[in-house]
């Protein structure tokens, strides 16, 4: 085990420890913080708290996968914080939000719409669509597991369900101009 090995005090453990998760982890924040720079600098901020908290690391609550995701979830949020690099759009909500996405709506227009989303929502759909992670895994991640898990499985599925009634929103708007 990897994480054996850099207990160990083993330096060629933790290489291979970046070297196995570093490109997955470069994809999942690089989709967040827009910027190939940006991205490395969060990956590698996330390696240095891995290596600085390894003995933090408990296997009976996540893979080490989902223990350097959630790391760098909570990274990647401090980045854009400190960046501020987005704009909330506020949204109100009518009775007439399509069922679906207009059917004119391409892949580019879609991630247009979803860099006008918060950050936490981006991700949220990084984890659930892009990376297809359940549900316990994504509130791990997220950090918001709380004493009821069936309870943060449903407040995770509706919040999903609000994102992308707000996409719905987003595209049609799109659409309209």
């Amino acid at each position: 085990m990897l994480l054996q090995r850099i207990r160990d005090g083993k330096a060629k453990g933790f290489s291979s420890l970046i070297s196995r998760y570093g490109p997955v982890l470069m994809a999942f924040v690089g989709r967040i913080v827009m910027g190939q720079e940006d991205a490395e600098d969060v990956v590698q901020e996330t390696f240095v708290l891995a290596y600085e908290h390894w003995q933090e690391y408990d296997p009976a609550k996540a893979s080490v996968s989902t223990w350097l995701h959630r790391i760098a979830y909570h990274e990647a949020l401090h980045h854009l914080q400190r960046r501020k690099r987005w704009i909330l759009l506020p949204l109100e909500v009518s009775e007439d939000v399509p069922e679906e996405l207009p059917d004119t709506t391409t892949a580019v227009q879609l991630d247009e719409a979803i860099q006008k989303l918060s950050p936490e929502d981006q991700m949220l759909l990084q984890l659930y669509y892009f990376d297809q992670r359940p549900l316990k895994e994504i509130a791990y991640i997220m950090g918001t597991v709380s004493d009821s898990l069936d309870r943060e499985v449903s407040r995770l599925s509706s919040l999903l369900h609000r994102i992308r009634r707000r996409l719905r929103i987003i595209l049609t708007r799109m659409n309209d101009e």
